[in-house]
């Protein structure tokens, strides 16, 4: 049998969780940068200094959902990885193409919260965050997909969980993108249903990896 150690088209994971732990730390911190006051010369009150900070509201928001977003893809990467020992050519190019998207983010948040009111801000923003969650499934079907390359494999039951999130944020986009359409400005409310979701998908974890255990202790 060849071992992965043998196999020269087999690598070491941990490049690129390096630069995975760097591309996601840069795009959230420059999420923020957005969130910046008007010239200190134009805010003369206390009034318009609240004004002015009542008018980043809207980038505000599109950084609030961004950095969240890309915390639980970087929690998720993670956990993913937590169960991959090498990796081949093919999940290295998913997982390229994965942060691609994730570098894209700052800008989107930017053109969401700058013009929040338009529909073609609230698309792109939405269209990345769809990127990001299918690029996110591939990651996720090849690594369930390929257990030579992990040990222990992944659980059918993490599998499903991460499959149904992620779906679920395809979903909620595209849900954005509606709403913006007939009622401009709130398109991100959609995003809210993240909550509900996580609880969900925790659950789906839990009862298919239980079954699976009960069905391998019933076989042993």
């Amino acid at each position: 049998m060849t071992t992965p150690s043998a196999n020269a088209s087999i690598l070491s994971k941990h490049r690129i969780e390096a630069l995975t732990d760097g591309i996601f730390a840069v795009a959230m911190t420059l999420l923020v940068i957005e969130l910046k006051l008007p010239a200190h010369d134009s805010i003369k009150t206390q009034i318009d200094l609240i004004n002015a900070v009542g008018h980043l509201l809207p980038k505000f928001i599109a950084w609030l959902i961004s950095f969240f977003v890309l915390a639980l893809f970087w929690i998720g990467h993670h956990k993913l990885f937590h169960f991959v020992r090498h990796i081949d050519g093919k999940l290295l190019a998913l997982c390229i193409l994965q942060l691609g998207f994730v570098s894209l983010m700052p800008f989107s948040s930017a053109l969401a919260g700058e013009f929040a009111g338009t529909w073609f801000s609230q698309v792109f923003y939405s269209i990345n965050m769809m990127f990001l969650a299918i690029s996110a499934m591939l990651i996720t079907r090849y690594i369930y997909r390929h257990p030579e390359l992990c040990m222990p494999p992944m659980p059918k039951g993490t599998y499903l969980a991460s499959r149904f999130r992620l779906a679920g944020l395809i979903v909620i986009s595209l849900s954005a993108i509606i709403i913006s359409k007939y009622l401009p400005g709130i398109g991100n409310s959609a995003f809210m249903l993240m909550m509900v979701i996580g609880p969900i998908s925790r659950r789906i974890e839990a009862r298919h990896n239980s079954q699976s255990l009960e069905s391998s202790t019933l076989s042993v």
